[in-house]
């Protein structure tokens, strides 16, 4: 499996406008589940190919969303994983940026903790696992730079500094859990359709 996304573009992405949702026709099937909108985050997700064949509405799933996590369930690493599957289908620059972040303020949580949910969407569960190599590259980076999860969000140049001349030794670098590898590929590569109708190979 693979993800063609580049380092820059994860930690240095900006702001891209997001089309508005078109309305649907009252005898049009409806995809998503009941209550509509939906003010919890839906667990599992929609695989890939029926978020984009429903891209608009999906977004005015997204937008009406109220709550982070599943109704009565605080939130955890692997919620947040599919939330940023979410965004990235979708394209929303700003939302998996925020959904990244997030993940980084949360200290508790290693990437390599992310738990295997064992998803039975093939497409789904291959792109799932693509992520902690995302996330892992992004921290990795920032950490190098002396940003490292654990440090104040606001510091002096000297605590700055001093994070930066870490011994790498004692520095927690981030690592991908082990049953990313255990992912069977697709066996057919899927393609992801960006904000403006781009289409790149995502996920193999």
């Amino acid at each position: 499996m693979k993800m063609k996304f580049s380092l820059q573009w994860l930690i240095f992405c900006c702001s891209k406008r997001i089309p508005k949702p078109s309305l649907k026709d009252d005898d049009e099937e409806d995809p998503w589940p009941e209550p509509r909108p939906h003010g919890y985050q839906l667990y599992p997700p929609p695989p890939p190919q029926t978020i984009l064949s429903n891209r608009s509405d999906y977004i005015s799933q997204l937008r009406f969303r109220k709550y982070w996590p599943p109704e009565n369930t605080p939130d955890t690493p692997l919620f947040c994983l599919y939330r940023l599957y979410e965004y990235l289908v979708i394209d929303d620059v700003t939302g998996y940026r925020n959904t990244i972040e997030y993940f980084c303020k949360q200290r508790t949580w290693a990437v390599r903790h992310i738990p295997d949910p064992k998803d039975e969407d093939p497409a789904r569960y291959a792109f799932i696992a693509c992520l902690p190599a995302l996330l892992k590259a992004a921290f990795n980076a920032r950490i190098k730079m002396g940003l490292v999860r654990e440090c104040p969000a606001i510091m002096s140049p000297e605590e700055a500094e001093a994070y930066r001349n870490m011994p790498e030794d004692e520095k927690t670098n981030e690592e991908e859990p082990d049953w990313v590898k255990n992912v069977k590929p697709l066996e057919q590569t899927l393609y992801m359709v960006s904000h403006d109708g781009a289409v790149d190979e995502a996920v193999r």
